[in-house]
């Protein structure tokens, strides 16, 4: 009988747990994470988990019957330790585990440059930590959050609603400039400032003060910020070491894949430790809910149809619920040569994003009709002359 292990509790891990099973796989299938909770959503962590009156629930996939019902083989609380491709065997801090496949599926965690921070200083990746951070809120007090990125204004939006007096520091001149560009980041900043949350740009955090616990920040031009709680929100490092050794080709970034999520013989990866290659022939790394979901199909599909392999073909998708507006943005808003909007504010803002002619991205707020449109129009390489909203939106 063939034995497909997942090693990743993740959202990833659990989608392709569910596509094989869905497929009509009927081997042994073994699901490994390392926390003892259930596999969960972490969306909600930023958001709901933090804000809701009544005591918060861990926002589980599935109950434990499901995964009985489904024959999973659930090992929690069990963190991989190494693995050999030669003997496809992974060892994990509860012993040896075999396989004929395995799919790689361990995540990211919080990047945090203060390892030996004073108590009250959090990163926000998993439930204990919103727990902790949901906490520190309460207590009241100044929130300072690292990083105006989209977990950081998550944060942010979440502890206004709950009261907080919160500060944003960001590296670059305007949160979410390296994602959105200089003409839509504006509109997306001054929703947080409308909402009582202080903006401080250019600036990175040199030291953290207080003992036992945090007082101050120090920032990189000697000015110093009281602080009560602290959230460091500067991005997620994929969870790879366990893989040291094991002959897969990992870099910096990601485990790299092929385009069909293939890391070497029988084993693959997805989710956010992953990096699939694009039909140009880059590995790229794609840190969404949506993409995890797309590549657990795939690979379930190309593990158990090898003949007919599939590629991801669906055009990035990524949301952000913040001071009750969510921001959809859709395909590549990083790299173009033209950017029109249709609107401008923050309530039914619409930013599309061309190169070379071609629509390859859009930011929307408010039109979820238009949302949907443009996610066609990116994933088929739509024209912007073909474009109405683009012949009549501004430059």
């Amino acid at each position: 009988m063939t034995h497909i292990v997942v090693v990743g509790a993740s959202l990833a891990g659990v989608r392709v747990v569910e596509a094989l099973r869905n497929k009509g796989f009927e081997g042994r299938l073994t699901l490994i994470g390392d926390e003892d909770a259930l596999p969960y959503d972490r969306p909600p962590l930023s958001k709901s988990v933090l804000t809701d009156a009544a005591p918060p629930v861990i926002p589980t996939f599935h109950d434990l019957d499901w995964y009985r019902a489904n024959n999973v083989e659930l090992r929690l609380g069990e963190r991989a330790l190494s693995l050999s491709r030669e003997s496809r065997e992974i060892e994990t801090v509860n012993g040896t585990v075999n396989f004929d496949q395995l799919i790689i599926a361990t995540g990211a965690r919080a990047r945090n440059p203060f390892l030996d921070a004073p108590a009250g200083v959090h990163t926000l990746r998993t439930f204990d930590d919103s727990q902790a951070l949901r906490a520190d809120i309460a207590s009241g007090g100044h929130v300072v959050i690292i990083g105006g990125g989209f977990i950081g204004l998550e944060v942010a939006a979440s502890a206004r609603s709950l009261g907080a007096d919160v500060t944003v520091i960001e590296v670059a001149q305007m949160p979410l400039s390296r994602n959105l560009g200089v003409d839509v980041a504006p509109v997306i900043a001054q929703t947080a400032v409308d909402h009582g949350v202080r903006l401080i740009c250019g600036r990175s955090v040199t030291e953290l003060v207080g003992t036992p616990r945090i007082r101050q920040l120090v920032l990189d031009n000697g000015d110093r910020i009281d602080a009560d709680t602290v959230v460091i929100g500067v991005g997620a490092v994929p969870n790879t070491e366990w893989l040291a050794g094991s002959g897969l080709t990992v870099s910096a970034a990601a485990v790299v894949c092929d385009g069909f999520g293939r890391a070497g013989d029988e084993i693959w990866a997805a989710g956010d430790v992953s990096a699939w290659a694009d039909t140009d022939g880059i590995s790229k790394r794609h840190e969404h809910w949506t993409s995890a979901n797309e590549q657990a199909k795939v690979l379930a599909h190309n593990i158990l149809e090898a003949d007919e392999p599939r590629r991801v073909n669906a055009a990035d998708y990524v949301w952000s619920d913040q001071f009750g507006r969510r921001i959809n943005i859709v395909g590549d808003t990083r790299q173009y040569d033209g950017v029109r909007l249709a609107s401008r504010n923050s309530e039914s803002l619409a930013a599309l994003y061309s190169r070379d002619g071609i629509l390859v991205g859009a930011c929307v707020i408010g039109q979820a009709r238009l949302m949907v449109k443009c996610r066609t129009w990116i994933a088929r390489g739509a024209a912007t002359s073909e474009i109405p909203e683009w012949n009549i939106a501004t430059a």
